[in-house]
C-alpha cells in the first residue's frame, strides 16, 4: 500500500486539486444570484478558497515537472510564488469564517488587517531564518507553510465551522429546515480539514514542521495526508452543492409570495370592480330617484329632508370610491418590504461607493403589517442613509430589517464619525422630524444614539400587534437622541 500511494503520488495530488477546483467553480457559478442570506453570500470567500488551494496543490505537480526544463533561479521563483499561494488560501478561509460569524465592519477589518500583517510576518521572519542558517528556497517553503497553518489555517477553519453552525438559526427562520443538516455536516468537516490540514503541515527545519509532518503521519499510517484533505474537500464539495439549494429555495420563495401578491391583487381588482360596477351605481341610481322626487314633491320641508338623503348618499358615495383608491394600493407584506428596502440600499450603495450591507430575517414570520408601512420605511431608511452620507464620511453601513410576529424592527448603522453633527439643531433636524412624524403613523419607536462600536444606530420598533391604526399618530415620546458625550 505505500509504494502504491508513493508511485502515485502525482495522480493523487492532482485528484486533490481537481476536488477543491470543483468546489471553487460550483460555488462560483452561483456567485451573481440575489440572496438575503448571511451563508448564501458569504460562500463566494469558500469559493475563492477552494480555486487558490487548487492551484496550491497542483503547485505540486507543476514544480517538480518543471525541474527538467527550467534553471535553478526559475524553480526558486515558482516555490516562493507557491508559498504565497498558499498563504493567500489560508487567508480567503479566514474572511469565509470572518463573514459568517457576522463580526462587527470594524472588528472584521480589524481582524483581516492583523493577519494580512500576520501572513506578511510568517513570511518575512522565516525568509530571515532561512538567510541566517543557510536554508534553500525549498526549506523556507516548508518552514513558512508550516507556521502559516499554525497560526492560521487552523483558526480560519475553526471559525468557519462555528460560523457554518450559526447559520442553522438563520435557515431556520428563512424557512430552509431541510438545509440545515448540511450546514452542521460541513461545519464538522470543516473540524476536520482544520486538524488534519491545519496541525499536520509539511516537512520543515524548524517547529512545528520538525515535529508533527505529513512525512511523520505516513510513516505511521501509510496513508498521504493528501488523501485525507482530498477526501475532506470532496466531502465538503458534496455538501456545498446542498447548501447551493439556497439559493433555489429562495428563488422558489420570492415566486410564490409573487402569486400570493398577484392573488390578492386580483382579488382587490376584482372587488373594486364590483363596488365600482355594482354598489355605485347602484346608490347612484337611488341618488337620481331622489332628486326626482325632491323635484316633484310640493312640501318644501319634505324636499329639504329628501336632499339631505341625497347628500348622505353622496358622501357614502365619496367614502367608497376613498375604498376603491385604498384598495388600488398593493397590500403591505414582509417579502415587499424587505424587496424595496433592499433596493433602496443597492441603489444607495451604486451612487456613493460605499459598502452597504442588507440583512432580512424572519420574511415569512410577519404578522399583520400596516398598509402604509413600507412607504414609511422606505422614506425612514432613505434618511438615516442620508444622514450616513452627509455626516459620517467614509464608512460601511449595516441596515437590518427583522420580522417577529408581534414586532418589525429596521436597524441602519455605520462605523463612522458618530451622530453628534447629525442631531446638531441645523438643517438635519427637519430629516429627524420626519422620520421621528414617521414612526408615530406607524405606532413605532425611533432611537438615535451611538453605535456600540463607534459610528451611528438608527433603530425603529414598529409593533405589528398596534391597536393605533396606520396613519395615527401615536404617543409622544418615540424619538430619543443621544449625543457623545
Amino acid at each position: 500500500m505505500r509504494e502504491f500511494f508513493v508511485q502515485n503520488e502525482t495522480i493523487i495530488l492532482f485528484a486533490q486539486g481537481l476536488v477543491f477546483f470543483s468546489l471553487g467553480f460550483a460555488v462560483w457559478l452561483q456567485r451573481r444570484r440575489a440572496t438575503r442570506l448571511t451563508l448564501s453570500s458569504s460562500l463566494i470567500w469558500l469559493a475563492s478558497f477552494a480555486f487558490v488551494e487548487a492551484l496550491a496543490v497542483w503547485g505540486h505537480v507543476f514544480v517538480p515537472i518543471q525541474e527538467t526544463y527550467l534553471g535553478p533561479g526559475m524553480i526558486e521563483a515558482l516555490l516562493v510564488l507557491r508559498a504565497f499561494i498558499q498563504i493567500a488560501a489560508f487567508l480567503f478561509l479566514l474572511q469565509f469564517g470572518l463573514r459568517l460569524v457576522a463580526l462587527a465592519p470594524l472588528v472584521r477589518r480589524l481582524v483581516t488587517g492583523l493577519t494580512g500583517l500576520g501572513a506578511g510576518a510568517i513570511l518575512g521572519i522565516t525568509a530571515l531564518l532561512a538567510g541566517a542558517r543557510g536554508w534553500d528556497v525549498a526549506q523556507w517553503e516548508a518552514a513558512a507553510v508550516a507556521v502559516a497553518s499554525y497560526s492560521l489555517l487552523f483558526p480560519a477553519a475553526l471559525l468557519s465551522a462555528v460560523g457554518l453552525w450559526r447559520q442553522r438559526a438563520e435557515l431556520s427562520a428563512a424557512g430552509m429546515v431541510g438545509i440545515r443538516p448540511y450546514a452542521a455536516a460541513a461545519a464538522g468537516v470543516l473540524v476536520v480539514y482544520a486538524f488534519f490540514a491545519g496541525l499536520i503541515v509539511p516537512t520543515g527545519p524548524v517547529s512545528p514542521g520538525s515535529v508533527g509532518h505529513a512525512d511523520g503521519w505516513f510513516a505511521v499510517t501509510s496513508f498521504p495526508l493528501e488523501v485525507v484533505k482530498g477526501l475532506a474537500g470532496l466531502v465538503l464539495s458534496v455538501l456545498a452543492v446542498k447548501l447551493l439549494e439556497i439559493f433555489d429555495v429562495e428563488a422558489k420563495q420570492r415566486l410564490e409570495a409573487l402569486d400570493r401578491a398577484r392573488a390578492v391583487a386580483e382579488e382587490r381588482a376584482r372587488f373594486r370592480r364590483d363596488l365600482h360596477d355594482g354598489t355605485i351605481q347602484s346608490i347612484y341610481a337611488a341618488g337620481l330617484h331622489l332628486e326626482s322626487v325632491a323635484i316633484r314633491c310640493a312640501d318644501p320641508s319634505v324636499r329639504a329632508e329628501v336632499r339631505e338623503v341625497v347628500a348622505d348618499l353622496n358622501a357614502v358615495t365619496d367614502g367608497i370610491r376613498d375604498y376603491i383608491r385604498d384598495l388600488a394600493q398593493a397590500p403591505a407584506t414582509g417579502e415587499g418590504i424587505a424587496a424595496g428596502l433592499d433596493e433602496l440600499t443597492r441603489r444607495f450603495a451604486a451612487e456613493t461607493g460605499r459598502e452597504v450591507r442588507f440583512r432580512a430575517e424572519g420574511v415569512g414570520s410577519a404578522g399583520p403589517i400596516p398598509e402604509e408601512a413600507g412607504q414609511h420605511l422606505e422614506q425612514i431608511l432613505r434618511e438615516a442613509l442620508s444622514n450616513t452620507a452627509r455626516h459620517a464620511g467614509p464608512c460601511r453601513v449595516e441596515v437590518a430589517l427583522a420580522f417577529a410576529p408581534d414586532e418589525l424592527d429596521l436597524v441602519v448603522s455605520d462605523d463612522g464619525r458618530g451622530p453628534g453633527r447629525a442631531l446638531d439643531p441645523g438643517g438635519e433636524c427637519h430629516g429627524l422630524r420626519n422620520m421621528r412624524e414617521r414612526a408615530r403613523r406607524l405606532g413605532g419607536r425611533l432611537t438615535v444614539q451611538p453605535g456600540p462600536r463607534g459610528g451611528t444606530r438608527v433603530t425603529l420598533a414598529v409593533p405589528l400587534d398596534s391597536d393605533v391604526p396606520a396613519g395615527e399618530p401615536a404617543a409622544p415620546d418615540t424619538l430619543r437622541e443621544v449625543t457623545p458625550t
